[in-house]
């Protein structure tokens, strides 16, 4: 049976030898640390979130994209910290990409929300001299509560049980607003399907269905 090599003792404080270091010691003393991959993965989700955050359309989707991105950043300085992984540069990078894209889409949002007033905001019911219309549509044969329109402003009507959709209006003129749409059914004995949809402009810009609720939202400017 082989064993490892082992080195002359070198002298410790206080005059007492220090333990012999074998060979197998020496080689996890001197080995690098591994690539950091949570760092790795947080840093292009940071930098993908960070790129979408200014295209209306899907600009929604900075929020996942960002979060996990700083949650796999976090995690690689933790491990870098531990000395299991390498590349710190790339984790604070990837935390501090994170953070900016979180920050941007904040930014745009809470301008779209407060500084947006007036004519440059979401009108809820829709005025006629806007130039954008918006249509939230909700179809329930068993009824539902319906919640719409934007983050800072939103209605609660009934949807009668129809096979016909029921709608609500608005419009704006300039701005970008996060549009939601929530129907839930108000009886949760009955299998009801809902679908509900966002109209802009007469384009369907989102959709979606369910059993007992059914969420739409949209990003538009």
């Amino acid at each position: 049976m082989m064993t490892d090599p082992q080195y002359p003792p070198t002298t410790a404080r206080h005059g007492r030898p220090a333990p012999p270091v074998t060979a197998t010691e020496r080689r996890q003393a001197n080995a690098k640390p591994g690539r950091n991959i949570l760092a790795i993965v947080g840093l292009l989700l940071g930098l993908a979130a960070l790129g979408v955050a200014f295209v209306p359309e899907i600009g929604f989707v900075t929020w996942p994209l960002a979060g996990l991105g700083l949650i796999l950043a976090i995690a690689g300085l933790v491990q870098v910290k531990k000395g299991t992984t390498g590349d710190r540069g790339v984790a604070i990078t990837a935390t501090v990409v994170s953070v900016a894209a979180l920050l941007s889409t904040a930014g745009l949002l809470l301008y779209s929300t407060f500084l947006g007033g007036g004519e440059s905001g979401l009108h809820l019911p829709a005025v006629a001299s806007d130039k954008h219309t918006v249509v939230f549509e909700v179809t329930s044969a068993g009824g539902a509560t319906v919640r719409y329109g934007s983050l800072s402003d939103q209605r609660t009507e009934n949807a009668p049980a129809s096979t016909d959709a029921w709608q609500g209006q608005a419009s704006y003129n300039n701005g970008s607003y996060l549009l939601t749409l929530t129907a839930d059914t108000r009886n949760s004995n009955v299998n009801n399907e809902i679908k509900c949809a966002i109209l802009v402009d007469g384009k369907k810009v989102a959709e979606n269905s369910g059993t007992t609720i059914a969420l739409c939202t949209a990003n538009v400017s």
